[in-house]
């Protein structure tokens, strides 16, 4: 697929996928399958599997490489599937990126994978050198904690491979120049909450939020309010996403929003068992407002 016809199909709900693990911790196929299922049926465009969300840092080589094999085999057709090849390792990443052309992905994912941001040059080496491994289009992440800087994007757009960035930034002066500049050039397709309702609202493709994993049909509504330029309508399902984040948002110091993530697609039926240590497990009084969110604010039916 050539990067104008993938940038073209970067629209909609993205979804990094949540990693199905069964009782003993593994990896489980059947468990992607039934979530991959789900997700083609409200229509979601595309997968990232292996993100963040994914659980990548708890993750073997190999079992990366077998989640990249199994989303290009059981997706295929179905989504445009970015595989994420982040590694601290630059040799890792690069490894990854090649795996993925050989397995068949439409595209790779890179983020930052460090505790701390590097300088200008050594950001665009680390991108330069793993998206420089394969001849796949690429998308870029970028967030407060691990911000490209517009110099490296800049930078990065005389590579026509670069065709999308997932951006979580909140910086207004920083999103208002990513879409004046940019949005004719790359897919930007917010995360988080002020990316996601500023670059919505100003006309992003789509979105690669966490909530795709069990709510697509809902974000998708918001993505359309925000299309048609319904402004009332486009708020009022922001406000009750936000319902959703504020159960976990003190919480996001210590740990990320993987276990609540797991935690509503279990309650939803969607097979994919305990997140892996560090994360911890919802405590029972969690469970019991997570719950009553989904059914309040999302009018979704739990079965567990």
């Amino acid at each position: 697929m050539s990067p104008n016809a993938l940038r073209s199909r970067l629209v909609g709900c993205i979804t990094p996928v949540a990693t199905p693990f069964d009782a003993e911790g593994r990896f489980s196929r059947a468990g992607f399958e039934a979530v991959l299922d789900f997700l083609a049926g409200e229509k979601v465009t595309g997968v990232v599997p292996g993100d963040l969300i994914g659980e990548y840092p708890a993750l073997s080589v190999e079992e990366r490489q077998q989640l990249i094999e199994a989303t290009v085999e059981l997706g295929r057709g179905r989504f445009v599937v970015a595989a994420l090849v982040s590694d601290a390792s630059i040799d890792t990443a690069m490894g990854l990126a090649r795996f993925a052309e050989r397995a068949g992905a439409d595209a790779i994912k890179v983020a930052l994978p460090y505790p701390y941001v590097p300088t200008d040059a050594m950001t665009l080496e680390y991108l330069r050198r793993v998206t420089g491994a394969s001849t796949l289009p690429f998308i870029v992440e970028s967030s407060d904690e691990m911000e490209v800087s517009t110099p490296v994007i800049a930078a990065l757009s005389a590579d026509p491979r670069f065709v999308g960035m997932e951006e979580m930034g909140t910086s207004l002066g920083r999103l208002q120049h990513l879409h004046r500049e940019y949005a004719n050039r790359l897919a930007l397709l917010p995360a988080g909450e002020t990316a996601l309702l500023t670059l919505c609202l100003l006309g992003a493709p789509g979105c690669l939020a966490a909530e795709n994993n069990f709510i697509p049909a809902f974000m998708g509504e918001f993505l359309a309010a925000c299309k048609r330029r319904d402004l009332d309508r486009a708020l009022a399902l922001f406000d009750r996403r936000t319902r959703y984040r504020d159960l976990f948002r003190a919480s996001l110091v210590r740990q990320s929003f993987t276990p609540w993530t797991k935690a509503a697609m279990e309650l939803l039926g969607l097979p994919v068992g305990k997140p892996r240590p560090p994360h911890a497990m919802l405590t029972d009084n969690e469970l019991g407002v997570l719950r009553k969110t989904l059914q309040e604010q999302f009018s979704l039916t739990c079965v567990n």
